[in-house]
């Protein structure tokens, strides 16, 4: 009988929905919490879906895999969810989610001149420049924020899971 093991790409998949739809929920839910915290509940989703995707990679294979093996498959399915969630930060900032508004303008232009480095109109530049080019924090935390617990998930699934060797 040949064993039928769930692609990589598939579990990446399933992560990635499961975070995109906390996401959502969280933006709709959490609009007055700070960054930081909205962040924990991917973090943990984003651990756990690696961790039982490689319990699951090895029950399916029979318990017959070393660690590396166990955790290159952990790792992979990371790179999966982290590719996935970055190109969905990617739209959801360009095209879902709205431009920054005037008083989120105005306020960083105060903060830039209250640093006494710029002018009026230069903080007004830095401000639209940072505006226009605010996707690249988002895409970078969102990898950050994948890569991390999906790398600790993977050391962790591939540590804890019994082996048969």
């Amino acid at each position: 009988m040949e064993k039928n093991i769930t692609s990589r790409i598939t579990k990446g998949v399933i992560i990635t929905g499961l975070l995109i739809a906390l996401d959502i929920i969280l933006q709709k839910t959490y609009a007055a919490v700070p960054d930081s915290t909205r962040y924990l509940p991917r973090l943990v989703v984003s651990f756990a879906g690696v961790l039982i995707s490689c319990i699951i990679y090895s029950r399916q294979s029979g318990g017959n895999l070393a660690f590396g093996e166990l955790f290159s498959h952990g790792f992979k399915t990371t790179a999966v969810v982290a590719f996935l969630m970055a190109l969905y930060t990617f739209i959801a900032i360009k095209l879902i989610y709205p431009a920054p508004s005037a008083a989120e303008m105005d306020a960083a232009i105060r903060s830039y001149e209250q640093q006494g480095n710029a002018l009026h109109e230069e903080a007004k530049q830095l401000a639209a420049a940072a505006a226009k080019n605010r996707w690249i924090v988002y895409v970078s935390v969102s990898l950050f924020v994948t890569l991390v617990p999906g790398l600790l998930g993977s050391l962790a699934g591939a540590a804890i899971t019994k082996k048969n060797q």
